[in-house]
């Protein structure tokens, strides 16, 4: 494993970070105003980053749901065109029984018309009987020749009686059955008129849901339209916002550079490090709310490595450094919030997150139990609390196993 120095740690994290951060460079300002700086931006970026994220989320949605009422619309112009050829059918129907029903009428005004003419003829005869009784008959059969003609002609009076009677019996059988088939086409005619009454409501139902679906769909493309143009102004502000962290980052990076040529030149002072196998103490006493390890981000729902631990105190809490050493790093980390990082010597270091505020500078030795900071929450925090890590050879390692 590779050994860190303090300077190529603070380059690490400010590569690492400077990547994330995103105000017009400031000559002749002091670190912790560059600090103060460097976080008003971080903070920014932060609210540009949710922001951007929630229209790339709602742009998601738009889309997704754009699709999904194309599909409806689909769906309803072919339920739509379903019922318009049921309908055609319908119609179709009613039309042959129309014509089929004025047949019949027609069939039975013959019909009517021949039995009117038949009992007319029979009620002519049946006067001439009651008017003459059967004189025309026995005259018919007097004035016959013959005893065989007398004969037939008797045969054929009875059966022209008889034949008037089967079709005057056959004639109202016709009429009954001209009636019956009438009578059903008429019910079918009412059926079909009842179902397509149905399918021209459903037809222009279907026709107002499209019409409804339509009218949604170019609402959520305006609003779609809308969230990209403001996703992409948010993505190009990021970029602006992102470009003047890193100058400011630079700029501290040089002055801290010229600092350090100034300090060379001065005594050094005596700094104590934790010595080799020491145990550190509690930076601040309270509930431990999330261990070391693989978690879901209480803010963002993603699995990722909790690479410290959460203590639950108040805000404004004193935060103790966990053991001697010298400041590396106060700032800014996107995510972490106010932050310091403290070197303990044999390539450990501790860092504290989230502070309300800190209260030493960089470079400057501490002793164990020195209080260093305020419990916050700044950056990425569900509520105040001291995010706590142990770092050996600058990769995370479990506290609980440092910790007395």
């Amino acid at each position: 494993m590779k050994n860190f120095t303090k300077r190529q740690l603070f380059g690490i994290l400010l590569t690492v970070f400077s990547t994330f951060f995103v105000v017009l460079p400031a000559f002749g300002l002091t670190s912790r105003e560059l600090d103060e700086q460097i976080a008003a931006e971080e903070r920014r970026m932060t609210i540009m980053e949710r922001r951007t994220a929630y229209y790339e989320q709602l742009i998601k949605k738009a889309g997704e749901k754009e699709k999904g009422i194309l599909d409806q619309i689909t769906q309803y112009d072919q339920r739509k065109g379903k019922a318009e050829q049921q309908i055609k059918v319908l119609e179709l129907k009613q039309n042959k029984a129309e014509r089929r029903i004025k047949e019949l009428n027609n069939d039975i005004k013959k019909t009517d018309a021949r039995i009117v003419e038949i009992k007319g003829y029979l009620k002519e005869r049946f006067v001439a009987i009651y008017k003459y009784g059967g004189m025309a008959e026995l005259d018919l059969l007097l004035t016959a020749s013959t005893a065989h003609e007398a004969m037939a002609t008797s045969i054929l009076l009875s059966k022209i009686a008889r034949e008037d009677e089967d079709m005057i019996e056959e004639l109202g059988i016709s009429r009954e059955k001209l009636d019956a088939s009438k009578k059903e086409l008429e019910e079918q005619r009412a059926l079909y008129a009842s179902q397509e009454k149905k399918l021209q409501a459903e037809r222009q139902a279907y026709k107002a849901e499209i019409q409804k679906r339509n009218q949604l769909l170019s609402k959520l493309r305006k609003e779609k339209s809308l969230h990209e143009q403001t996703a992409k102004e948010l993505q190009k502000a990021q970029e602006e916002v992102g470009d003047t962290i890193r100058r400011l980052m630079r700029q501290k990076q040089e002055l801290l550079a010229r600092e350090k040529e100034k300090n060379k030149k001065r005594p050094s002072t005596n700094i104590t490090y934790l010595p080799s196998g020491g145990q550190l103490a509690w930076p601040v006493r309270g509930e431990i709310s999330e261990r070391f390890g693989k978690r879901v981000h209480p803010v963002f729902k993603t699995t990722s490595m909790h690479t410290g631990i959460d203590i639950r105190a108040p805000r404004g809490t004193s935060v103790h450094a966990a053991g001697p050493g010298e400041v590396l790093y106060v700032g800014w980390l996107r995510g972490y919030g106010q932050i310091i990082i403290i070197d303990h010597g044999n390539d450990l270091s501790t860092v504290y997150a989230h502070l309300s505020s800190t209260s030493v500078d960089e470079g400057q030795g501490i002793s164990k139990g020195q209080i260093i900071g305020q419990v916050g929450s700044t950056g990425v925090s569900t509520g105040p609390h001291l995010h706590f890590e142990v770092r050996k050879n600058g990769d995370a390692r479990d506290p609980m196993k440092y910790l007395r």
